[in-house]
């Protein structure tokens, strides 16, 4: 469950109190929506410049690099009538957000469940890469040391047909249907279109099926 226990605003002037909860909302939904099992302490803003009495919130800038760090800029449109003020701020956020770790060596292209992990809770920092929230659809793009947090550079989501693989081919010839095995020269997902080789011929299919591929 995502708690907010507080957030402090800090401004060179006061705001309207829509504007206030506007802000407070917006960065708050921001940070959980990228981060689902976030929980948040705090969240200061503090502006740059002065905001003219009487505008009002109108829209948001706000950086998606900006996520991954606990402290950054970001500016907002404030507007009165058809008059308009850019606003510079900056925020720091207090949070913490749980993580999977590993708690032995974990090979490569391995399928991941929860036993292969422990969960702990890391305080919100500057992240270089997204840690991964869920394991369910999901395999080791390379090998993990034992205490490695799981983020998702890490992982990618299991295929539906390995590379060298026999795969179940269909081909469609007008309303007639031809059925055949293939070697699989790639990796592929569901809706994915790859490479497979019958006999000396290289075809393009899309997988729609464990283990079957559509002939293009």
């Amino acid at each position: 469950m995502k708690i907010l226990l507080f957030i402090t605003l800090i401004f060179s002037n006061l705001i309207s109190f829509e504007g206030e909860k506007k802000l407070e909302n917006y960065i708050y939904k921001k940070f959980t929506g990228y981060y689902p099992s976030m929980s948040v302490s705090s969240i200061m803003i503090k502006a740059n410049s002065t905001i003219p009495k009487g505008y009002k919130l109108s829209r948001v800038f706000f950086q998606k690099n900006s996520l991954k760090r606990e402290n950054g800029n970001f500016s907002a449109i404030y507007s009165k009538d058809s008059y308009e003020k850019r606003v510079f701020l900056k925020y720091h956020i207090d949070a913490t957000v749980p993580v999977f770790v590993a708690t032995d060596a974990i090979t490569s292209h391995t399928p991941l469940d929860s036993s292969m992990f422990s969960i702990k809770t890391i305080k919100f920092t500057n992240f270089y890469d997204k840690p991964i929230q869920k394991l369910a659809g999901y395999e080791s793009k390379t090998y993990l040391p034992k205490g490695k947090i799981l983020t998702s550079r890490l992982v990618r989501k299991t295929p539906l047909i390995y590379r060298n693989s026999t795969v179940n081919a269909v081909a469609s010839d007008g309303g007639l249907e031809v059925y055949f095995t293939a070697k699989a020269l790639e990796d592929g997902s569901l809706g994915q279109v790859i490479k497979v080789k019958r006999d000396r011929k290289i075809l393009r299919a899309k997988v729609i099926s464990q283990d079957k591929v559509q002939i293009r």
